[in-house]
């Protein structure tokens, strides 16, 4: 597959998207719309989500197709296809943890205040960005991350009914620190009124072990009495929904399932737990959960009645699966997202609310800067002004999340953010050509930094080694150029992006070849100028270019 960028392709689809899209914008203009972000943990790129990514071409992992369950996701195609696709969209960092906080904050990574303080402690630069450095917490001195500056603290602020459930991933805890009632109010203290089913960070290993990745050792919080549980995270949102719609209050929604993150594997909580064991203990009752368990009786003012019991729920999940152990989780997510819809749909809400759904980062070179890495899908649902079926093929990023759907609710952020809105540019055909054709965005995991600019995509190396750089040690397994500095050109020297598993384009750094055309090559800033042209081979200065644009904030 690939991916147009030819100019007169791009003016006809965005003139298209434009007269599907404005004759809905003055009905929604005067209407504040409830928005959900969701974002499934560790959820493969399908092959059916094009363009996918140029997938690594490592020989253990050569089939790297993602075909959809042979049951197929229907819910989570109905985002898809009933809305607007974003063709070009990436994680701003690629670990469960920095992808958040760049959702959370359409800030940077390498912003935030536990990374700057801890670069000063250490005497870093850049700063670190991993997830044990990377929180959503106030320090004094660097920022009120926490406290202020993100996009729950202003929908509350706009008088926006709050809500997180699922995975944190946010908030450092220790054995000392966590119990569940102190983990609740910590996360409620960033802007949310509402916290359900909260899950931390990872669980550990079935085996007992720790996940290397989760950022803390807590042992009391990963105890072994539960794991994965769809229905509890969603029986929890469901039940938010259902008290702000009744109450014609306008509502956020952060929905984070912990699924089919590997750690605590989706197979071992479907058969060795129920759905009433939880991350705050045991509940008394299975939940009734319209479109999973149950549905709502019309004549008992839509009271869930059970239709089936939890267990007999879950085996319809493995008889959807064929076997298949990794279609469990998809096919457990998709139900979720099912419930959500049905219940803003039985609340008279699902046209007048935003439901954008993306990864939380690349699977298949997941923590390195490679597109495998970084290349996320990214689907937006909002009836009342998105029609079905459209596509916006501009680069965009997790930093740009926060700040349009601020956007799209009336609200001015009141603190300094790194993104964009796209808002405009669904409606503007000048903007749209802009953000395809001109738009540098910016990548950063530990201290390694990237750019992609058009079809040229730069690499920046803190050092060859696994130790200080994932994307070094990742781009060795799966024979992916690892020079400390690298250039990319997405399109092999085309217009198109390619995807073709075996045309990898991150294989070849062609910045140590002698004869070049840059002339189409986008200038993001001065700094990447000087570091691109006239001649490459050193291209060093693109990490300046990305380190200039998230100074520490005064």
């Amino acid at each position: 597959s690939s991916q147009k960028l030819a100019h007169q392709d791009v003016l006809v689809a965005t003139i298209l998207l434009s007269c599907l899209l404005c004759s809905s914008l003055a009905a929604a203009a005067s209407n504040r719309p409830n928005i959900i972000i969701m974002q499934p943990d560790d959820l493969p790129f399908f092959d059916e989500w094009l363009p996918p990514p140029n997938t690594p071409n490592e020989p253990a992992r050569q089939s790297t197709v993602n075909p959809l369950p042979a049951a197929g996701l229907p819910n989570i195609e109905r985002l898809r296809s009933n809305g607007l696709q974003l063709t070009n969209a990436y994680a701003a960092a690629s670990m469960c943890g920095t992808s958040r906080y760049t959702t959370m904050t359409s800030r940077y990574a390498s912003r935030s205040a536990t990374s700057r303080a801890a670069a000063d402690r250490i005497n870093r630069n850049p700063a670190d960005v991993t997830i044990p450095r990377t929180k959503l917490e106030d320090v004094a001195g660097y920022g009120n991350d926490c406290s202020r500056d993100n996009i729950a603290q202003e929908f509350q602020s706009a008088g926006y009914r709050t809500m997180m459930a699922g995975k944190w991933h946010l908030s450092s805890f220790t054995d000392v620190t966590y119990t569940y009632e102190n983990a609740v109010n910590t996360v409620r203290g960033c802007g949310f009124d509402t916290v359900g089913c909260l899950y931390v960070e990872n669980l550990d290993r079935p085996d007992g072990g720790a996940d290397v990745n989760a950022g803390n050792d807590i042992g009391v919080y990963s105890d072994g009495l539960f794991s994965h549980n769809m229905e509890c995270v969603t029986d929890d949102a469901i039940q938010f929904i259902d008290e702000a719609a009744g109450n014609d209050e306008p509502f956020f929604l952060y929905f984070n399932p912990t699924v089919p993150h590997g750690a605590n594997g989706v197979d071992f909580a479907l058969t060795e737990y129920t759905c009433r064991d939880t991350p705050d203990g045991v509940r008394q009752e299975e939940p009734c959960i319209p479109g999973m368990t149950g549905e709502r009786d019309v004549f008992s003012n839509g009271e869930c009645v059970q239709t089936m019991s939890c267990q007999e729920y879950r085996d319809t999940i493995y008889e959807r699966s064929s076997n298949v152990e990794d279609d469990l989780g998809p096919i457990w997510l998709d139900d979720a997202i099912g419930a959500l819809l049905q219940a803003l749909e039985d609340n008279g809400v699902l046209d007048s609310t935003i439901f954008l759904f993306q990864e939380d980062h690349g699977q298949e070179s997941k923590g390195t800067l490679y597109e495998g890495g970084v290349r996320i899908p990214q689907f937006i649902h909002y009836p009342d002004m998105i029609s079905a079926g459209s596509t916006f093929d501009g680069p965009v990023s997790t930093i740009d999340v926060g700040v349009t759907v601020l956007d799209f609710a009336g609200i001015v952020p009141t603190y300094t953010t790194d993104g964009r809105s796209w808002k405009s540019a669904l409606m503007d055909t000048a903007l749209a050509l802009d953000w395809e054709l001109n738009r540098c965005i910016f990548f950063e995991q530990e201290q390694d930094r990237a750019a992609r600019c058009g079809c040229y995509k730069s690499l920046s190396l803190v050092a060859p080694n696994r130790r200080q750089s994932t994307t070094w040690g990742r781009g060795s397994q799966q024979s992916l150029a690892n020079d400390i500095d690298s250039l990319f050109d997405l399109c092999g020297g085309g217009q198109n992006y390619i995807t073709d598993p075996d045309d990898n384009q991150e294989t070849v750094n062609i910045s140590s070849v002698n004869q070049i055309q840059l002339k189409n090559f986008p200038i993001c800033c001065n700094a990447m100028q000087i570091g691109l042209l006239p001649k490459l081979p050193s291209i060093s200065p693109s990490a300046p270019c990305h380190l200039r644009r998230s100074p520490p904030l005064s």
